[in-house]
């Protein structure tokens, strides 16, 4: 991992030297990744435009980021601003220069990068959505057009997916494994709910069941590590021993915060059903 590590250094350091000029841009990617997107903006426009992608994107949020949580718990990986200062492999403790901006200092494990996963799975969700409506294309012989417009989907999206990872390595929070790691989990699970369409149909009971399943395992997974005394918020005295502003310390960034967040999630994914309860109960009453 050090030699891994060591890589992912000279990585960051060439983006920060080389790329400095776009340092707006890739901030603003960065921000573009953030998973609350995906509550804040994606899925109330998706759910207004098509209420089966609505439902999708966010059983996938929720699974995606439930399953980050737990390979976190479980990778335990380093952040490069830390790490260069924690390691032994630099000689006569020369440790490696890196820059640290506003969005750094983020305090829990660095692995699988959580911006990767979220922007992934929901872009995934977005792109094969709209590819869902081009293949009526194929069968009106407009082959060509389905093709170009397959094209340019998929090409957004990585274009998309790309920028996010270099943004997140270039700020020095992730090494560049981090956020592969992320992209391909992401996908993994946005790929899993293109084959799982009993979400559509789910009953309340089985929405309840569901989410309970996934807070009750993340509490007791968590319990089970405290009661092995594995310390999961080690990562949080060395996001605060060298991070270089105090006031970019983000504490919602740790493991606990993240199984904090997942009561609110929980309501927020019963919100398809609830909407699609009232619809159905305004139509019988209309009728």
């Amino acid at each position: 991992m050090d030699l891994l590590h060591s890589n992912g250094v000279l990585i960051i350091q060439h983006l920060q030297k080389d790329y400095r000029a776009y340092q707006d841009f890739l901030n603003f990617m960065s921000h573009v990744g953030d998973p609350r997107n995906i509550f804040s903006f994606y899925f109330p426009l998706w759910f207004q435009l098509n209420q089966v992608v609505g439902t999708k994107m966010i059983w996938v949020a929720v699974i995606g980021d439930w399953f980050n949580l737990i390979f976190k718990w479980i990778l335990f990986g380093h952040r490069p601003y830390w790490w260069v200062h924690e390691t032994m492999i630099y000689p006569n403790q020369s440790s490696p220069c890196l820059e640290q901006f506003p969005i750094t200092c983020e305090t829990g494990p660095g692995s699988p990068s959580g911006h990767a996963m979220g922007s992934s799975c929901v872009w995934y969700v977005m792109v094969t959505a709209a590819l869902s409506y081009t293949v009526r294309w194929k069968e009106k012989s407009a082959v060509t057009l389905h093709r170009l417009t397959w094209s340019l989907l998929w090409s957004i999206f990585w274009i998309i997916q790309i920028s996010v990872c270099i943004s997140r390595v270039f700020i020095a929070t992730h090494f560049p494994h981090q956020v592969i790691l992320g992209v391909f989990a992401g996908i993994l699970v946005a790929e899993a709910f293109e084959h799982t369409p009993a979400i559509q149909t789910a009953s309340l009971r089985m929405y309840i069941k569901t989410n309970l399943f996934l807070f009750i395992f993340a509490l007791g997974f968590y319990l089970v590590l405290k009661l092995l005394d594995i310390d999961l918020l080690w990562s949080v005295p060395k996001a605060k021993k060298w991070c270089a502003n105090p006031d970019w310390i983000n504490i919602d960034t740790t493991p606990f915060a993240g199984l904090s967040a997942a009561m609110p999630l929980t309501v927020v994914a019963l919100v398809p059903y609830c909407v699609h309860t009232l619809m159905r109960t305004t139509d019988k009453k209309c009728n």
